[in-house]
């Protein structure tokens, strides 16, 4: 899916059904049955949706009734009426939530260093400082979320760069500190 896509928060369609994107408000409720899919599809890349779902059923009924917004009750009448419904689904509620299911391992693991631990409230606090109110990020889906707080997290790479070659400027000649100013100003 693209960045629009993502960031306007479309579902796509299933027949009539309508397959949300996963959102942050209750990312405690489905990250873990997401992450045993992630896990089995980053382990078995060559298996067809109908194996993920037999290996993992619960955690991917779980899935599917949060990205339709169902219950499970609901969930399983409608695969009573239709079983390849179930491959369908699961199908789309992956490629809707690819932002999720994509992501690479992280680099370090937090609990080597815990000066290095951080939380959600870190990560929220990155987006509310660069303008996003608490209550947006809350309403976000999981790919927005990624994206805007990696776009915040360049910003301020960017922003503290800037004020690195500023500090050097101000110890540099006169001269050069002028011409620094003065290529400041041909970007605005």
């Amino acid at each position: 899916m693209n960045d629009f896509f993502i960031a306007s928060n479309r579902p796509i369609k299933v027949g009539e059904l309508s397959v949300h994107q996963l959102q942050m408000h209750n990312f405690d409720e489905w990250s873990g049955a997401a992450q045993v899919i992630k896990d089995f599809l980053n382990n078995h890349p060559d298996e067809t949706i109908s194996k993920l779902f037999e290996a993992h059923a619960f955690e991917s009924t779980q899935l599917i009734a949060h990205s339709l917004k169902y219950s499970i009750e609901q969930l399983i009448e409608l695969f009573k009426s239709d079983e390849q419904l179930i491959t369908q689904l699961l199908d789309a509620v992956i490629k809707v939530n690819d932002a999720f299911f994509s992501e690479p391992k992280p680099k370090h693991r937090d609990d080597v260093d815990p000066r290095k631990k951080s939380s959600w409230f870190d990560a929220f606090q990155v987006l509310v400082s660069n303008g996003h109110q608490p209550e947006s990020v809350m309403q976000m889906s999981y790919g927005s979320f990624r994206y805007y707080l990696k776009a915040a997290q360049k910003a301020e790479r960017i922003k503290m760069r800037n004020l690195a070659i500023a500090t050097r400027a101000q110890n540099a000649i006169n001269k050069k500190f002028d011409a620094f100013i003065k290529s400041l100003e041909k970007d605005q």
